[in-house]
């Protein structure tokens, strides 16, 4: 056999080998290489990415803004104290003192200064100086997060505020937080309503909406206040609110127990020889009551939370099973706005089953037990007699915590704020109707 010179050798070599590089070109071409494989998920280096979500989305209330500022110059200014919080200021309204303006803010990053608590449970920011002439006590901007007392959150313009309301969340509730979408943002009661309620003649928001706040934990409270002092203290809050040569008519939204002090503190202001109270409660002309345990609920899964603390008798008084307090409550409260035609009373009632309360293994309470309706239908609707119809009556498909939880678009948001709407209409001609009668009788 012959063997081939050298040279021919040598090119035989240098046309494999440059075969093989080639085949090795055009497989790397079409095929991923095995030691960097492609995610299933992955995106192209020049798509646009989302910026991360907020780390911390607590809604804070500010208080103590100047009446002069508006949510942009709050915002730049809380900008400037901490450049890396990214605030956001959701709502900035006139207080019913009218002294100052409060906000609700949340910020994307926490700032600092909000990460330890200052004072109890309370923040402050100084106000920058605003005279170079004379000595001025330093203002400050108050941040808190558990909202108590009364918060407005949407206040209209003079000319076009024919309205108020005022929700009161339910036990264990808050004032914010229990009206607010569960996993979201989204707070009905700031973001919705007052937008969606406009009078007939024009698009403008006609109400103010404000919520209210108390101390109403249940496991580890040191509170032993009962039904008659939450309502005491309602009822203060609410002594500013008429003001004015005319009184414009007010409804009440509740929750759960915060229907219970409303009811309380209806009856005191009924029974009252006080001027002011007499005009604060002939102003209430509708109530929306969501869950409300008018003749008791289901209380035996929160005796373990409570053990002997201070509040128990509160949450005994609230029981299913004879509660003497709610039974005078009930004969009390049926003349106390009056009689049919004076006003108007809606009760929503859950049709889901609560997940009820249980100790974890390191003593926490949490509401994972064992399902129940917490307040039934019988007592959420059980009210005054001449509202006990259809008319009245109303349906929330969700568990006792979730019917005042309504994200936007909601169609059972639109259940409460069709009889919120219709409220707020006939409250309207009903104070017409009565100054028109009073004019003719003088």
């Amino acid at each position: 056999m012959e063997l081939p010179d050298p040279s021919r050798r040598f090119l035989l070599t240098v046309i494999t080998i440059t075969a093989i590089a080639t085949s090795c070109w055009l497989l790397s071409r079409r095929w991923p290489q095995a030691s960097e494989p492609t995610p299933t998920n992955a995106k192209p280096q020049s798509e646009h990415v989302d910026p991360k979500p907020p780390k911390y989305s607590k809604t804070f209330r500010v208080r103590g803004v100047p009446l002069d500022w508006d949510s942009n110059k709050l915002q730049h200014f809380l900008e400037e104290d901490d450049s890396s919080s990214h605030p956001l200021v959701k709502s900035l309204a006139i207080e019913i003192g009218g002294r100052s303006s409060t906000a609700t803010v949340t910020f994307q990053n926490l700032p600092v200064r909000l990460q330890t608590p200052q004072t109890g449970h309370s923040w402050r920011i100084a106000l920058p100086k605003t005279s170079h002439t004379q000595p001025v006590r330093v203002q400050y901007l108050m941040f808190d997060l558990d909202f108590l007392g009364i918060t407005t959150l949407y206040t209209p313009a003079l000319e076009d505020h024919k309205v108020d309301i005022i929700a009161i969340s339910g036990l264990g509730g808050h004032a914010f937080g229990s009206f607010k979408e569960r996993n979201g943002d989204h707070m009905w009661l700031r973001d919705a309503l007052p937008h969606d309620l406009t009078w007939e003649t024009s698009d403008c928001p006609m109400a103010r909406v404000m919520i209210y706040g108390y101390e109403s934990t249940v496991a580890g409270s040191n509170n032993m206040q009962n039904l008659e002092d939450l309502a005491t203290s309602f009822h203060t809050s609410l002594i500013e609110l008429p003001r004015g040569l005319t009184t414009r008519p007010i409804i009440l939204v509740a929750h759960s127990l915060g229907g219970l002090i409303v009811k309380q503190a209806l009856i005191s202001m009924s029974r009252s020889k006080n001027e002011a109270d007499t005009t604060l409660v002939r102003a209430v002309y509708g109530i929306v009551f969501f869950g409300v345990p008018h003749d008791g609920m289901d209380i035996s899964s929160l005796i373990p939370m409570v053990g002997n603390g201070p509040n128990r008798p509160l949450i005994e008084s609230i029981d299913r099973f004879n509660s003497m307090v709610l039974t005078i409550q009930q004969r009390d409260f049926h003349p106390a706005l009056g009689g049919e035609g004076d006003s108007e009373v809606f009760c929503f009632f859950e049709t889901n089953m609560s997940e009820t309360a249980q100790q974890d293994e390191n003593g926490n309470w949490a509401m994972r037990g064992p399902q129940a309706i917490l307040v039934t239908k019988s007592s959420a609707t059980h009210c005054r007699s001449w509202e006990d119809g259809a008319e009245h009556i109303c349906a929330i498909a969700r568990n006792h915590s979730n019917m005042v939880k309504f994200e936007p678009q909601d169609p059972e948001y639109y259940k409460a704020f069709g009889k919120i709407k219709g409220l707020a209409h006939r409250g309207l001609t009903r104070r017409h109707q009565i100054q028109t009668s009073n004019s003719k009788c003088m």
